[in-house]
């Protein structure tokens, strides 16, 4: 039986509350450059699910017959890469009170890199959420507007500066967004080219991170500290209908969806103070 008391990973997804910036759930348009792991999307749904470390494997075991390895992966051991995130927020942590209150319509802004320093490009992300559907603005940032984001320099970003930086700066402009935590983790990743869609499923373990980073810090490992010890978080997204390899997982395995909010549960176990990722980790029994 799941514990009771494990924080953002195991809150109900519903609720009606309110954005991050906005009303009205903002119109996404794709930068044209977004590197190389992918574009800006579009409409996609995004589930989520807790699983434990056997089941992880398990799952793994069988997606790796019944799937190709997404190419960021191939050739890595465990079919895995590492994802870097530095994510934004105002002091009063709007984005993250957006979620916690089960904001229907909200968006959360992070510098994301991978591997190790020098072997991926960076990017800044827009990531806008109604319900189960989200949209992603995306955008490759050059070593100049990396220094205009760190530097927190808006008229410095003037000259073919993508949309979502604009966006950004203008939210530490006027709401004194920040970076406000790094997160890294190991995603083992999958992909399904079915008709007009691609599914993706990925396995995310080792989910780490730090308060208040430097930009330039994005590849610290020093300061991480374990926010999830015992378990690993599958995530599925798809465009429209339900893919086969979803059915089938849910038929033979005990998934169980939640909400997983890696961001949320960094910010309960490094900002405000919950109690320590042991503390609420070392009893939990999955499954």
């Amino acid at each position: 039986m799941l514990f009771s008391r494990l924080g953002s990973f195991y809150r109900d997804p519903g609720g009606v509350a309110a954005t991050c910036d906005s009303r009205r759930f903002p119109a996404v348009t794709p930068d044209l450059e977004n590197g190389s792991h992918g574009p800006g999307t579009s409409g996609r749904l995004e589930l989520k699910y807790l699983l434990s470390l056997d089941d992880a494997q398990r799952i793994s075991r069988y997606l790796r017959s019944q799937l190709e390895v997404d190419r960021h992966a191939r050739g890595k051991p465990g079919n895995a890469y590492t994802v870097r995130s530095v994510y934004f927020d105002s002091p009063g942590l709007i984005c993250y009170h957006a979620k916690e209150s089960g904001g229907l319509i909200r968006q959360k802004y992070r510098v994301r890199t991978y591997d190790e320093p020098g072997s991926a490009a960076c990017f800044l992300e827009r990531k806008a959420r109604r319900g189960q559907v989200y949209r992603k603005e995306k955008a490759r940032l050059t070593d100049a507007w990396l220094a205009c984001l760190a530097a927190r320099d808006v008229l410095g970003s003037a000259g073919g500066c993508p949309s979502v930086l604009q966006r950004l700066l203008y939210l530490m402009d006027r709401h004194a967004f920040v970076p406000m935590v790094l997160i890294a983790y190991e995603r083992e990743a999958y992909v399904e080219f079915a008709d007009q869609d691609t599914v993706r499923i990925t396995i995310d373990r080792n989910l780490r991170a730090a308060a208040f980073p430097r930009l330039e810090g994005i590849h610290d490992e020093e300061d991480l500290r374990p926010i999830l010890t015992h378990g690993a978080v599958l995530e599925v997204k798809f465009t429209d209908v339900v893919p086969q390899v979803l059915r089938q997982l849910t038929r033979r395995f005990p998934l169980l969806r939640r909400a997983c909010s890696k961001y949320a549960a960094s910010i309960e176990n490094l900002v405000l103070n919950s109690p320590s990722p042991k503390e609420v980790w070392s009893h939990v029994r999955l499954f």
